[in-house]
């Protein structure tokens, strides 16, 4: 019985890391394919089209907080096409 004690929440815990790293390894593709996605909108330099998405995503998270960073990604990608 003593040994269920351990074992059970043990195997808890890895599950619930392993659900995590999962989860976590998904989205970063999918930010890094929606940074580039920004940087080819903006058509500047990498490290200008980076500092721009850092100060669009500031203004972002003050106006909408609470979301992701795909979403507020996606946000800048919709509005820069819109403005095209």
């Amino acid at each position: 019985m003593e040994i269920l004690v351990i074992i059970v929440p043990a195997a808890a815990i890895l599950l619930l890391v392993y659900y995590l790293r999962q989860r976590g390894g998904q989205g970063t593709g999918r930010v890094k394919t929606l940074r580039q996605e920004c940087r080819r909108l903006l058509k500047q330099s990498p490290i200008s089209a980076d500092e721009t998405i850092d100060r669009y995503m500031a203004n972002l998270k003050d106006r909408y907080p609470g979301h992701t960073e795909e979403w507020y990604l996606e946000k800048i990608i919709y509005d820069l096409e819109r403005d095209r």
